[in-house]
């Protein structure tokens, strides 16, 4: 896979995984499909918004390759976003704000940076073929070095 395709492919994943943080935050409750068996999961709200702001740390960490004292910067900027969406849940839809959510969205943006580095190292060595990184992230590999 080359890197312009790469790159699309998690732009198009970031933006359709921002959609669905957006629809499942601000969504009347009723609109949301019925969690059915989950239900029996002790805080499985709290695990779904882990999810959600893992998943979009990890897709913004791997499309932005931020040097490694920026990447904390790409979470900070995921927490403020998932705490943006919790003061208009409470003030403008028929939600409320829990500062739970906001932990566990933090928790989830957070425990992605990690993460994103080993899948990015992983993806270039196997998928792109060089293993040689730059000091600004991943040094992908021409047209021409295949």
């Amino acid at each position: 896979m080359e890197k312009k395709r790469y790159q699309k492919v998690l732009m198009a994943l970031l933006c359709l995984w921002t959609g669905f943080i957006l629809y499942g935050s601000l969504a009347p409750g009723e609109d949301l499909p019925p969690m059915g068996w989950l239900a029996w999961i002790p805080q499985f709200d709290k695990v779904v918004h882990f999810g959600f702001y893992f998943g979009q740390v990890l897709l913004l960490t791997l499309w932005l390759h931020p040097r490694r004292e920026n990447r904390i910067w790409v979470a900070l900027l995921a927490i403020i976003f998932s705490g943006a969406i919790e003061l208009v849940q409470g003030e403008y839809f028929e939600r409320e704000s829990d500062l739970k959510d906001l932990l566990a969205n933090s928790f989830g943006a957070l425990s992605a940076v990690p993460v994103a580095r080993w899948i990015d190292r992983w993806v270039t060595r196997k998928y792109l073929g060089t293993e040689k990184e730059t000091e600004n992230g991943v040094n992908f590999p021409s047209k021409t070095n295949k």
